[in-house]
């Protein structure tokens, strides 16, 4: 497999050598880059990106099929014909013309997708490899729904009146369960080295784009504060991932810091789209409750992918003494987003209308994110002299309440 953002100097070939892009010309692409505060009020620079690389001509079939692989929207093929744009501008010494091509380059390049794991299954979702189940698959029992109806403890009249359709207000002892879910989940990591953190949900649109996430255009779950003032530049937090990434940004941590474990509860927001209706109302929301771990390590792929496995295992322990059945999957590359390079889901059996529903997911994102994010580590941060390199950044949903309410309440109705 080839790597888009691989740092450092590559040992090519000597035929690949020939193909090279010149160093002069990937100098003159980084000296201007620097030059550039594309968000000077929370002080992020552009991304790292190996240009030697992705300008490389011998590499652009490997790099164009894993876009095409994933489905992504990258275009490796417009960054290159940029790069012919940016030779002859130079021949013309324009200074803003060269600058503007950069410019472009740079967006063109920061769109590429992170690679992928040779693990990975190739294509969609039906694609998926199951890799462990766990736990009795329940015949039909009544729906979380019906169930909350009975006993009064789901709130779903009038709600459209004061809050959105896709809200929810839970009363009496689903409230309890709740709390119940986020206090176990917290002990469970607190004893596994998590250290528990209170984010915002309130973010700057460049954290969020900077963890691989669209907050333009009409197809994404991002809700934006009013863009025609200050507030404009602000955007609701999907998940607590994208706070704890920000926390770190422009940090250098000593190697004996990592691998750094870190979990928040926090509410997600998300502009998300009407599933069927046998998904219930606890299942797909614009606002719901979420407890997350987010882990940097090493950059080293041998490190952070058995940190993957260790996150999978502490999942499938907080969720098997829950009384449900599920599923782990190995997703496929069309379902890796952009920042994943590799992501298992977890699949509950929802008793009530007989279907598997994704109740957490974990993904190693390699260096995609602190690229984006400039977070690194070294052997003594202190020393300006000690090598540098770009962490890792992983992370999992620990709880995803009104989920986990949905399968835990329908697979133990028996036992009520």
């Amino acid at each position: 497999m080839f790597k888009i953002f691989s740092f450092g100097t590559r040992n090519f070939s000597k035929c690949a050598l020939r193909y090279q892009i010149s160093k002069e010309r990937v100098e003159l692409i980084e000296k201007y880059l620097k030059k550039i505060r594309i968000f000077d009020e929370i002080d992020l620079f552009p991304a790292d990106i190996d240009w030697s690389y992705v300008l490389n001509p011998i590499n652009l079939t490997s790099i164009d099929e894993n876009i095409r692989t994933r489905k992504s929207n990258g275009d490796i093929i417009g960054l290159h014909r940029l790069n012919d744009d940016l030779k002859e501008a130079l021949k013309t010494g324009d200074q803003h013309y060269i600058e503007t091509i950069i410019e472009a380059m740079y967006h063109k390049a920061v769109q590429l997708p992170n690679i992928s794991d040779p693990s990975s299954p190739i294509g969609a979702e039906e694609n998926a490899e199951c890799v462990m189940n766990v736990g009795e698959k329940k015949g039909r029992s009544p729906t979380v729904d019906q169930i909350a109806k009975m006993y009064g403890w789901l709130r779903e009249d009038h709600i459209s009146l004061y809050s959105t359709q896709r809200s929810y207000i839970l009363k009496r002892e689903l409230a309890e369960l709740e709390n119940a879910l986020v206090r176990y989940t917290l002990n469970y990591l607190n004893d596994k080295g998590f250290i528990l953190v209170s984010v915002p949900d309130i973010l700057h649109h460049s954290i969020i784009e900077s963890c691989g996430f669209a907050t333009k255009g009409d197809r994404n779950q991002v809700y934006k504060l009013d863009f025609m003032n200050e507030y404009g530049k602000y955007c609701l937090s999907g998940t607590s991932e994208m706070s704890l990434a920000g926390l770190l940004k422009n940090r250098i941590l000593n190697h004996d810091e990592l691998p750094l474990k870190l979990c928040a509860v926090s509410r997600c927001l998300r502009a998300e789209v009407s599933g069927s209706e046998r998904e219930g109302k606890l299942y797909r929301l614009h606002e719901f409750t979420k407890v997350e771990m987010f882990v940097l390590t090493l950059g080293d792929s041998k490190i952070s992918s058995l940190m993957l496995e260790n996150i999978k295992e502490y999942q499938t322990e907080l969720f098997s003494d829950l009384g449900i059945h599920f599923r782990v999957l190995n997703m496929p590359t069309q379902e890796l987003g952009s920042p994943a390079y590799k992501k298992y889901d977890i699949e509950a059996w929802m008793p009530g209308n007989q279907f598997y529903g994704e109740i957490s997911s974990t993904s190693n994102c390699h260096s995609y994110q602190s690229r984006r994010l400039h977070i690194k580590s070294s052997r003594d941060k202190t020393d300006l002299s000690e090598k540098q390199s770009y962490v890792h950044t992983l992370n999992g949903t620990a709880c995803a309440v009104p989920r986990m309410l949905t399968a835990i309440v329908e697979s133990n109705w028996d036992m009520v």
